[in-house]
């Protein structure tokens, strides 16, 4: 994942390409040709992507400088360096036998103290927010490559943020204002003539800490393997619980324990498969909720079903097909394809879900929790993980929101 400064680097570029044509048709006094036009057109598409991950990128590198306030929790410089020899590793090696020594323990006892806030308890071994948050180096790597933190693949997991949603790591709950039955209207200098009808209200919607729990089953032999191991275990792990999560928020109906179901809650435009008309209804009606359809987190969540079928469509004859299969945009809007949305539901039938998803957000609170099962696996003597971690996912205005589920 590149840094905001490297992603402003990359802009620059772009923009440096564009001024490159510019300044050749004005030498040249002419106008753009034609392959100019279309580059300058990629150009700008080009641009407006890196915007996103810039912004996104910004945000994630201020979440990693304040995780530690955000939790609450003070880490001492002494404490804070020692951390840094953590492994996940280390980690899954201790909860196996039991014993917490050393950065092992410094680690478990922060996490402890995260409970406060997060209203979480620890089990096996804990791992603290501030682990979660910073880059690892994979020391058993030859080139020791800094690699990115776990709540970074987090968030990179997720379908969710790459279509525009806040993503926050390592916090305690949090609210966002919602307004609703707000009026206006014009009354005379003095007062006398003209009442509003209806009086505005707010209310709020609540992240608040939802338990997801992972199962590992690991070898023996592979909790004492070196080479690649550690980057392994965070990737793996990381993607089970975005996944997981993600599943949840997109499935079909709401799910047990877990964060309300965006895609349950979505305004219906329709039963039938995906068309044409469909996408422009569901364009249509999300300006009628007054939802302005600008800015680069307005997007498309699909199903692979979805995604088949609107590969195939065009909007009338002898014009350009509706999907953009180099910028992956459904109608002029960025798409993203998941099989977790409409989870719980027929994979063959199409699911579409479009809207703001500036409007979403996503948290995951505090550190992880991991626990050794010697039992369920008894039997066949490969020890069993058990890993605890807190998240939630919610949205602002959720009826604003449109799908499409083919019946």
């Amino acid at each position: 994942m590149k840094s905001s400064i490297e992603l402003k680097e990359l802009r620059s570029d772009y923009i440096s390409k564009l001024e490159v044509i510019k300044e050749t048709c004005k030498a040249e006094e002419r106008d753009l040709t034609s392959e100019e036009n279309n580059e300058m057109d990629s150009i700008l598409s080009k641009i407006d992507d890196v915007d996103v991950k810039i912004e996104r990128a910004e945000k994630i590198e201020n979440n990693l400088r304040n995780a530690a306030k955000v939790s609450g929790v003070a880490v001492s410089k002494k404490v804070d360096k020692d951390l840094e020899k953590f492994t996940f590793q280390s980690a899954v090696r201790a909860a196996y036998s039991g014993k917490l020594e050393g950065v092992i323990k410094e680690a478990h006892e922060e996490a402890i103290n995260e409970c406060r806030y997060t209203g979480g308890t620890v089990k096996g071994v804990g791992i603290p927010s501030s682990i979660l948050t910073r880059a690892n180096v994979d020391t058993a790597d030859v080139n020791s490559s800094q690699t990115m933190s776990f709540t970074d693949q987090l968030e990179a997991n997720l379908v969710l943020t790459s279509a525009g949603a806040n993503f926050y790591g390592g916090i305690n709950n949090m609210k966002f204002p919602v307004f609703s039955g707000i009026t206006s209207t014009f009354v005379s200098e003095d007062g006398s003539s003209g009442t509003v009808s209806t009086n505005g209200t707010t209310s709020a919607v609540t992240l608040s800490p939802k338990k997801l729990i992972s199962i590992v089953n690991m070898s023996q032999e592979s909790m004492v393997q070196s080479t690649g191991l550690e980057a392994a275990l965070q990737r793996n792990m990381a993607a089970n619980i975005a996944a997981t999560m993600e599943s949840a928020f997109l499935a079909n109906d709401d799910v047990t324990n877990a964060p309300t179901s965006l895609f349950k809650d979505a305004t219906s435009a329709g039963t039938s498969a995906i068309d044409v008309a469909v996408i422009q209804k569901m364009e249509t009606d999300l300006l009628a909720a007054n939802v302005a359809l600008e800015g680069a987190r307005i997007a498309y969540i699909l199903n692979p079903a979805a995604y088949a079928e609107v590969k195939s469509l065009a909007q009338v004859s002898n014009v350009s097909a509706i999907y953009d299969n180099a910028d992956k945009r459904l109608n002029g809007y960025f798409s993203f394809i998941t099989s977790n949305l409409n989870s719980g539901g027929t994979a063959a039938k199409d699911a579409v879900l479009f809207g703001d998803f500036s409007k979403v957000h996503v948290a995951q609170f505090g550190g992880l929790d991991i626990l050794f099962d010697p039992f369920t696996n008894s039997a066949t003597g490969v020890p069993r993980m058990v890993i605890t971690s807190l998240v939630d996912a919610a949205a602002v205005q959720a009826s604003t929101f449109q799908k499409s589920l083919e019946a």
